[in-house]
């Protein structure tokens, strides 16, 4: 039996009956604690409950560790704070070639992750068949882990298929290998070489794509893969969300003091914070300023395998009375450097939405990046400035003229702060649960009708 709820309709206002859905969805990774992957699962399934009656597919246990700390995770937030009407969590235990390969550092991520991930993804599949034997699903969705290479085996079952966000398909440029160590310019080459044969080679992502009924794909480069090359349709969302916030106002500078800037993240070569610190010295060399103090401060938090070189950097370019080191700290005090900041700089080269561009959104925080992947969709010209992103001198040049103009305009801050507030409410995970749940209907209504999908383009998810 098929329970009806109210629905919205969003053209007419008007309330209309429809179905709550069993929905099994895929997401190997879920935690009520975590950020990252873990993260997008557990926000977005335990919101989609409000709507659908969701199965949820995950590991008990982080990757590459035998102690089960998701389901620690998962059933501690329970019992503290009640069940979730409408989710079930179902664990599907790892398998051994999971556990071995399925690591998120060091050489084994970078050679042999994906093959542990399609281990578990075929245990995955055999306990969906189960699930559905029992009591048969209306929808599925592979969720989580959202890169192309891995789709899982859930498209096989004859229920309509959604899949997304899928990430993962852009490439660094070469040209910008020589900001890295070798370790990450070894890995990188090996990786668009094996991005590009994937992409026009992998006939199992090219089928589940075609087999869906309902893609969604993370920035232009997913985009371009899913549309282009095979042939499918995609809709952008982003899959990430904002943490809403109550009582943040838009923040203010003056030019009386140095621009606080605030870069966080792992200290690995993609994301290239020596294109900040290139910046920096160009802005100390510009006769605009007065000698007696820095036109920017910037507070890098983070640690990692390249914070050494990093470091080394910055003394050679004598930026040492410019730069706070402020090493690895927790969330709470993360987020109170980023609140102090006027600016975050994101120079990364290749993500997929970095979660610290949302919050720093939801936090009224105008934010400096690429104009690529998922931060090409994340923020716009109301919220904060994208630099074309084509090779080292291009992006120093553009992170220079952004930083150099809201220095010498220091109401672009007001603006772009108010820009943010807003647009973290518009991304905010509320309001991409929703999405997601009218999604479900449409494909779920078109799928019994047997009338073709329409999709809607809007990309500003």
């Amino acid at each position: 039996m098929i329970i009806e709820v109210e629905r919205k309709n969003d053209s007419t206002g008007m309330a209309r009956k429809q179905p709550r859905l069993r929905v099994l969805v895929c997401a190997q990774a879920v935690s009520p604690v975590r950020g990252s992957e873990p993260g997008v699962g557990w926000n977005i399934v335990s919101r989609l409950a409000q709507w659908h009656d969701v199965t949820v597919l995950c590991k008990p246990a982080s990757h590459g560790s035998e102690v089960q700390i998701f389901r620690d995770e998962i059933e501690t937030y329970i019992a503290q704070h009640g069940s979730i009407p409408g989710l079930t969590v179902h664990f599907v235990e790892s398998p051994l070639l999971c556990q071995a390969l399925q690591h998120e550092s060091g050489l084994r991520r970078r050679t042999l992750y994906y093959v542990g991930y399609k281990a578990w993804q075929k245990k995955a599949y055999k306990a969906a068949l189960m699930l559905h034997a029992e009591q048969p699903f209306n929808l599925i969705h592979h969720l989580n882990i959202t890169g192309f290479r891995e789709p899982g085996y859930l498209w096989k079952l004859s229920v309509p298929f959604i899949w997304g966000p899928v990430t993962g398909a852009a490439d660094i440029p070469p040209s910008y290998f020589p900001m890295m160590g070798w370790g990450d310019r070894v890995f990188y080459t090996f990786r668009n070489i094996r991005n590009t044969m994937q992409k026009f080679t992998n006939i199992r992502c090219r089928t589940a794509a075609r087999s869906a009924k309902h893609i969604w794909a993370v920035g232009r480069e997913s985009m371009d893969l899913i549309n282009g090359i095979w042939g499918c349709h995609a809709e952008s969302l982003l899959e990430s969300g904002a943490s809403t916030r109550d009582g943040v106002s838009p923040r203010l500078y003056h030019q009386g003091r140095p621009l606080r800037i605030v870069w966080s993240g792992q200290h690995i070569g993609r994301k290239a914070l020596p294109i900040l610190l290139y910046v920096l010295k160009r802005l100390r060399n510009d006769p605009l300023w007065d000698r007696h103090y820095p036109p920017a401060i910037v507070t890098v938090l983070g640690s990692g395998p390249e914070t050494e070189r990093w470091q080394a950097v910055a003394r050679e370019l004598g930026l040492d009375d410019c730069v706070e080191w402020s090493g690895q700290v927790t969330q709470s005090t993360a987020m109170g450097i980023v609140a102090q900041a006027d600016v975050l700089v994101h120079t990364s080269l290749q993500e997929g939405t970095p979660h610290v561009i949302l919050e720093a959104l939801s936090l009224g925080l105008p934010v400096v990046c690429h104009d690529i992947c998922g931060m090409s969709v994340a923020v716009d010209k109301t919220c904060g400035i994208k630099v074309p992103m084509r090779d080292p001198e291009s992006s120093i040049l553009g992170f220079t003229d952004a930083i150099r103009n809201i220095i010498l305009h220091p109401e672009v801050i007001e603006r772009m702060s108010a820009g943010a507030i807003v647009r973290a409410e518009e991304l905010s995970w509320d309001n991409k649960a929703w999405h997601i749940a009218q999604r479900y209907w449409q494909v779920f209504e078109l799928a019994s009708s047997k009338l073709p999908i329409i999709h809607n383009a809007r990309g500003n998810w």
